[in-house]
């Protein structure tokens, strides 16, 4: 279950980052303190622990994470260490003046500076470089993603109704619609196994995502949806 909070802790913090990122990403001066301190003061007002903006996302982003189309592991830990395939590493995360959610990464006597964004899968992370160097994108390896002609997957594919009556739509190319009673909401979705073999379907709208443990009946004409960490059952029911 750790995996999964995380992944929401880090889209609620990046969430509010995104709104106001600039296009063209730059190193700005460190603001990291400055936001931190928010919270102590949150503390005293609202009084029992919370955690500071930085260590929310250092955690969130502590996972052990792989780079496609190359052969690199990236460990990063919460108490701010990992590696590099087998090089040790030193990591820091805060907030700049630009606005940018920051990761400072120092491997041996180099350091690289990146601003962190969420992708449309809702699982991995873009480090885009704040300082001249190659931008890196993260997946986590312990999930296995799945293509839409897979069999554990393609049942999704289509139109379904929730209990209350909302419209979701789920194409091909990963795009969702989502129609509600006065809204739509276009997004895009995901569909992964961990490594226990859980078949996971996450949406992915604007402000934020959800996650969701599914299992389809036999002909896929019925979806059954469990939410991290409760034993609700949400059904979902294809159109015909």
């Amino acid at each position: 279950m750790r995996r999964k909070m995380v992944i929401f802790i880090l889209a609620g913090v990046l969430a509010l980052g995104a709104a106001g990122c600039s296009d063209e990403k730059k190193a700005g001066e460190s603001i990291t303190e400055e936001v931190d301190g928010y919270t102590e003061e949150a503390k005293e007002a609202l009084g029992g622990q919370l955690s500071a903006p930085s260590e929310a996302v250092t955690n969130a982003v502590s996972n052990t994470w792989v780079v496609p189309g190359s052969d690199d592991v990236y460990e990063l830990k919460s108490d701010g260490t990992g590696k590099k395939n087998e090089e040790d590493l030193t990591f820091e995360c805060g907030f700049d003046d630009e606005k940018n959610i920051t990761l400072q990464m120092k491997i041996g006597d180099k350091e690289q500076l990146y601003a962190i964004s969420t992708d449309d899968t809702g699982y991995g992370i873009n480090l885009t470089s704040l300082d001249g160097g190659k931008d890196l994108y993260f997946l986590p390896a312990d999930l296995e993603f799945l293509e839409m002609n897979d069999e554990r997957a393609k049942g999704i594919i289509g139109e379904w109704a929730d209990e209350s009556g909302n419209i979701y739509r789920f194409d091909k190319d990963k795009k969702l619609k989502i129609k509600g009673s006065s809204t739509d909401t276009d997004g895009t979705y995901s569909v992964v196994e961990d490594e226990n073999g859980t078949l996971l379907l996450r949406l992915v709208v604007p402000g934020g995502s959800l996650e969701y443990a599914y299992t389809l009946n036999a002909d896929n004409t019925q979806m059954d949806l469990i939410s991290p960490g409760t034993d609700t059952v949400h059904t979902w029911t294809k159109n015909q």
